[in-house]
């Protein structure tokens, strides 16, 4: 039985955390460890105010956040008592993640610090959830046939060993040049292609039948996100553009 670590933060939408859970739970029988972190830091963009006036606002703001968390866990049958801790995001989500299997984290909008920061120092896979709660039922994968991929696709194939049809999708690259097709055949799992390039498609319509599915699977970003977002990296893009869960290993 797999473990998730679900991080929740008061900028984000906690209702969609757990329907999300609660959607892995019914078709995998995931459990959940719930942790809130309590910020150190006045939040990016925080100006017109002092610093310790922020953190006052911010910490009253917060503990009512909790209580309502705590209400919203329990009303959706979630019996897991929510564990709060306060410190550097990074550093806590390390040390809880040595007791689960993945982590759950909700996207930021524009993919702030905070955000990247923890795709930076996970060392478990991590479910990316957006805009939509998903059933976990259509898989793609989206491959470039790199080593993050094969990566990813080992630690899903892992984790996910119900799953034996996906589809696989690529931008820019031959039927022949994708290796990952060999080793989810040779691991029993049945696979569509569906190949899309500049020459006659856009990256909109790759995107739209991106969007298609109930659950993304992708390769990590590189340590340069910085790069990546300045120069459109597809790796960045996915995130942006995607509405279905994302699965990183």
């Amino acid at each position: 039985m797999e473990k998730m670590l679900v991080l929740f933060k008061y900028y984000n939408d906690a209702k969609l955390a757990i329907e999300n859970f609660k959607s892995l739970k019914k078709r995998f029988n995931f459990e959940i460890l719930p942790l809130y972190v309590k910020e150190l830091r006045v939040p990016t963009g925080v100006t017109f105010l002092s610093p310790s006036m922020t953190m006052d606002i911010l910490k009253e703001y917060e503990d009512e956040y909790i209580e309502d968390l705590k209400s919203l866990l329990l009303k959706e049958g979630v019996e897991e008592e929510l564990v709060v801790e306060i410190g550097i995001n990074k550093d806590i989500i390390q040390e809880y993640l040595k007791k689960v299997d993945c982590l759950m984290v909700e996207e930021t909008e524009y993919l702030d610090e905070d955000f990247l920061d923890i795709l930076k120092i996970v060392y478990k896979p991590v479910i990316i959830v957006n805009k939509n709660v998903s059933t976990f039922k259509n898989i793609v994968i989206i491959s470039d046939d790199g080593v993050k991929i094969n990566k990813s696709v080992n630690s899903f194939i892992r984790d996910f060993p119900q799953i034996k049809n996906v589809t696989l999708l690529s931008w820019n690259y031959k039927y022949q040049e994708n290796h990952l097709l060999e080793l989810l055949k040779r691991k029993g799992i049945e696979v569509k292609v569906e190949m899309f390039n500049q020459h006659f498609n856009t990256k909109d319509e790759f995107f739209q039948k991106m969007n298609e599915f109930d659950f993304i699977v992708m390769g990590n970003l590189s340590k340069s996100f910085f790069f990546e977002k300045i120069t459109k990296r597809m790796g960045v893009e996915i995130i942006e553009k995607a509405v279905k869960p994302i699965f990183i290993g």
